[in-house]
């Protein structure tokens, strides 16, 4: 059940109705059946099976980790309680291990050894299937119980609080990633309804389909050829189906994710914003804060700062930054294009701390022609981040490289689009999150409301003809 689909839209309005119409009491068992509904319905709709395979493994997973959240509200012991959560999370690693990265480990032991063919022969002899949203709610997941263990939830948590946590619906397949803190607060005390929440809700989820039908579905359309067969394009082709997949990649998760939030707030949950405007960053470390920001908040806590951060000597601070990126880049996908997207991300980082942000220019904030520049530089960086992240092997990175410099000739793509569709999309990140521009959409109600209803109409009928699913659902 795609967020931006007719069939999501109307589940959502029966959801809202039960919700606003029944008791406080028994909002929550609302919300966690009906979560339980949408994420069983992933299999009976897309895969044509009535037993709910993705369902029983999420229940199954969620009801162990909250054995592990009942030993450790028990035993405070430090030595006990740390023997506890290194068991949770040991076993929530290892079960994100088996489903995602199985034959991507075969591969690498393979290539190793020297026999490339044991992937291909592991995928012939038996099929594993990846769960939908695992890499989020594993890390979700192990927020709650490393919480749980240095005592930031301090009161008990229910069966029913955990599960709704873990399976809340509108941000259950691709975040943002919650903490507790942000989350159970609104389970016992819920946050009244009024009109600017309401309208707050409807933006966001108007906006968010806008993000996805109108500018990233439309990307897609026009570059998913080109990167199939990037050696048939010409340069000048090539290098606008990158500057369009850059696009097409923010406005696809950042539409989930306001969609996400939307619904949210008409639920009475504030859910964390997981962009800033990050293609308006001066520097990588920014550019990193600024996009997906509740994973870059997962890895600073649980990871990074665990191992010391920066509050060590500069070998192993780097090291440190290094091994957090290219964890980041594996969570994104078992393959050696993300793996090398996170090296990439590592460098630079370590590049920008240790060399970059001593040239004052670099390290100050900038005004003007001058943060042109350095958002420019920034952008050309964002742009190879995409062709490593797009491309379907390692090969094809430097073949896309090379065709772009060297000027090669051969199919072009509609340029008019996907150079028009950008500009829209880098104005809209400029405005969309400024108060100022939804507030003063809240002034004009009867006209944002006309416009909005008719561009998501619009935006609908073109969606029940073809729809692209979001691109960190494979995630």
């Amino acid at each position: 059940m795609l967020f931006n689909s007719v069939l999501f839209l109307f589940f959502f309005l029966i959801v809202y109705i039960l919700f606003h119409s029944s008791s406080e009491n028994k909002r929550k068992y609302i919300l966690l059946f009906s979560s339980m509904l949408f994420y069983a319905s992933w299999d009976w709709l897309n895969f044509e099976t009535p037993v709910p395979r993705f369902f029983i493994h999420f229940t199954t997973v969620t009801s162990i980790n909250y054995l592990f959240v009942i030993l450790l509200e028990k035993y405070k012991s430090k030595s006990v309680s740390g023997k506890i959560i290194s068991t949770a999370v040991f076993l929530n690693v290892l079960n994100l291990g088996f489903f995602k990265y199985f034959y991507f480990a075969i591969e690498v032991a393979g290539v190793l050894v020297g026999h490339p063919e044991w992937k291909g022969e592991a995928r012939g002899s038996f099929d594993i299937i990846l769960p939908i949203a695992i890499s989020f709610y594993t890390f979700q997941t192990i927020a709650f119980l490393v919480d749980k263990y240095r005592g930031e939830i301090p009161d008990h948590t229910s069966y029913v609080d955990f599960t709704l946590f873990i399976f809340f619906f509108p941000q259950q397949l691709a975040g943002p990633i919650l903490k507790a803190k942000e989350f159970l607060p609104r389970l016992k005390s819920p946050v009244p309804m009024d009109e600017e929440r309401i309208w707050m809700g409807l933006y966001f989820i108007g906006l968010g389909i806008i993000k996805k039908g109108v500018f990233a579905d439309s990307i897609a359309y026009i570059i998913s050829p080109v990167f199939a067969s990037p050696s048939d394009y010409s340069a000048q082709s090539l290098a606008l189906s990158l500057l369009g997949f850059l696009f097409q990649l923010w406005g696809d998760f950042a539409g989930y994710s306001d969609m996400a939030v939307g619904c949210g707030k008409l639920l009475g949950f504030d859910l964390p914003q997981n962009f800033n405007r990050p293609f308006y960053s001066q520097g990588f470390a920014e550019m990193w804060e600024r996009w997906h920001i509740t994973l870059s908040r997962f890895l600073r806590e649980y990871i990074y700062f665990p191992m010391g951060g920066s509050r060590v000597v500069e070998w192993r601070a780097a090291f440190n930054t290094g091994f957090t990126m290219v964890l980041a880049g594996l969570w994104h996908g078992a393959n050696w294009t993300y793996l090398y997207w996170g090296v990439v991300i590592a460098i630079s980082l370590i590049v920008e701390r240790y060399l970059l942000n001593r040239i004052p220019f670099w390290k100050e904030k900038q005004i003007g022609w001058k943060r042109s520049l350095k958002i420019g530089v920034i952008l050309l960086f964002w742009l190879y981040l995409g062709l490593i992240f797009r491309s379907n092997r390692v090969e094809d990175i430097p073949l896309i490289w090379n065709r772009i410099f060297s000027g090669a000739v051969g199919q072009s793509v509609k340029w008019e689009e996907l150079l028009f569709m950008p500009i829209l999309m880098y104005i809209l990140q400029y405005f969309e999150y400024k108060e100022e521009f939804y507030t003063g959409l809240l002034k004009r109600r009867v006209l944002a409301a006309v416009s909005l209803s008719t561009i998501l109409l619009f935006v609908l009928a073109e969606l029940s003809n073809k729809q692209v699913q979001f691109l960190y659902f494979q995630f």
